[in-house]
């Protein structure tokens, strides 16, 4: 039996959903979402990577620069963009990091 989209419930064919959005390639494991249903979500819930300026999809790793006033923005976890020299990371989510940890420091 196929796996269940967890957005419109319709079953999904394969797994990992592959799309493409905004010259980004996504391949979703986890949660299990129809094409469809991952092109919406992309749509609604996409950010700004503060270092490139390109597209970071939902459910993506992303580094995280701590800013002024308790600000925080995202980059995307690559050799180019993720130059924060910190270590903090998380999931984008719908619209919000999700599971957003801070790793000691390497001494």
């Amino acid at each position: 039996m196929n796996p269940v989209c967890q957005e419109c419930e319709t079953q999904v064919n394969t797994v990992p959903t592959i799309i493409e959005y905004q010259g980004e390639e996504i391949f979703l494991f986890d949660p299990v979402v129809c094409e469809p249903c991952l092109h919406k979500l992309c749509e609604r819930y996409s950010t700004q990577c503060a270092n490139c300026g390109g597209c970071i999809p939902p459910y993506s790793q992303v580094g995280v620069l701590k800013g002024n006033e308790g600000r925080t923005q995202v980059v995307h976890m690559t050799t180019s963009c993720t130059t924060v020299g910190s270590a903090f990371y998380g999931y984008w989510g719908k619209g919000q990091l999700r599971n957003f940890i801070q790793i000691e420091a390497c001494s």
